[in-house]
């Protein structure tokens, strides 16, 4: 119905311009009704064979990269055959339902010789306008199928990466784990057996959402906190943990496991290392639209030669590639060491609910 609305609007136009013309001086005075009549025999007549040139140009493409020299020749024939057909049929119709036509020539072969060469002409450069058009639709549509297939694809390896960044946490916190359980099985087997416990809550809640790029920042704050009631029983009255969260950050979409690798850090160069009492604060706020994430510890920081802060491990490295990965250049993770002592790691995200 679109295609042949086209073309009635097509016919309209020229129709009004048919019967404006009509009105130079000198010129013999053409009704509106004959004007249509002619301009929609025309146009109808070209809305139906556009369709089967649309459909020949779909079956024989005209390629480049290779050329198909084949489908290039045919069409040479082709247009011509439709040409000649269309003048044919459009002489046959006009002679039939305009009768003013005979006044003009006294028989149809008459009719048909005065005006076949002409109206051929202009009809196989109609013709062959179409199928340049055809051909652009098609090339078009292909190029927008690449360019959503390619789409897809650099979708679904984003993906992936993602999910291999995520997947490599998963031995490296285990292994981390295992190693302070297996320190603890002869020294203090009731404590070796509840950090056995307490692992295997934490790899349920990790399985439940083992194909979650992004939780709420309360179910993150869940597997940060079981992840530490394991280092709890490592480490007991060692280990001190403080949670600020602004209330409406918890449902906040953050990246699974974020936290989980900067809080691991924490422990191992504030808590691990000593005898005394370490203490980590574990900061969630909204600023306008982004959300701030800051983990603060009391240890002694992470200091190179120049005095500058790295970030080092796999841990550090994959939440900084998983980030990139998520939020392209719109996030940023900083880490400072306190002039009084300490690491403080701040993640800043764009705020998604």
């Amino acid at each position: 119905m679109l295609h042949f609305g086209v073309w009635t609007l097509v016919g309209l136009f020229f129709a009004t311009i048919s019967y404006a013309a009509t009105f130079t001086e000198g010129s013999r005075r053409l009704s509106f009704a004959d004007a249509l009549r002619f301009n929609l025999v025309a146009f109808y007549l070209w809305g139906l064979f556009s369709l089967l040139i649309f459909r020949f140009s779909r079956q024989f493409p005209v390629e480049f990269r290779p050329l198909k020299l084949r489908n290039l020749l045919l069409h040479v024939p082709v247009l011509l055959v439709f040409a000649a057909v269309h003048q044919t049929t459009h002489l046959v119709v006009y002679w039939s339902l305009l009768p003013q036509l005979k006044r003009q020539a006294r028989t149809f072969e008459q009719y048909f010789g005065m005006y076949f060469g002409f109206g051929f002409y202009i009809d196989l450069i109609i013709a062959s306008l179409i199928v340049i058009a055809a051909h652009a639709l098609l090339y078009y549509q292909r190029f927008r199928a690449g360019e959503l297939e390619r789409s897809s694809l650099k979708t679904q390896l984003a993906e992936a990466q993602l999910r291999a960044l995520k997947m490599q946490l998963h031995p490296h916190f285990l292994f981390n784990t295992l190693h302070s359980i297996s320190s603890l099985v002869l020294e203090d087997p009731p404590r070796a057996n509840a950090m056995i416990a307490r692992l295997g809550e934490f790899l349920r809640l990790t399985l439940e959402h083992s194909d979650q790029q992004m939780v709420t920042l309360n179910e993150e704050i869940e597997f940060v906190r079981c992840y530490l009631e394991i280092e709890q029983v490592r480490f007991a009255d060692r280990l001190l943990v403080e949670f600020n969260m602004e209330p409406a950050t918890l449902s906040a979409q953050v990246p699974h496991l974020i936290l989980q690798p900067v809080v691991e850090n924490a422990i191992q160069h504030a808590v691990a290392p000593r005898t005394t009492p370490g203490c980590i604060k574990i900061e969630a706020k909204r600023l306008d639209n982004v959300l701030r994430l800051e983990v603060r510890d009391n240890g002694s920081g992470i200091r190179t030669s120049d005095g500058s802060v790295e970030r080092q491990g796999l841990g550090l490295s994959n939440v900084d590639a998983r980030l990139r990965r998520i939020y392209g250049e719109q996030f940023s993770f900083e880490m400072t060491n306190a002039p009084a002592g300490g690491l403080t790691v701040v993640i800043e995200m764009p705020w998604t609910v």
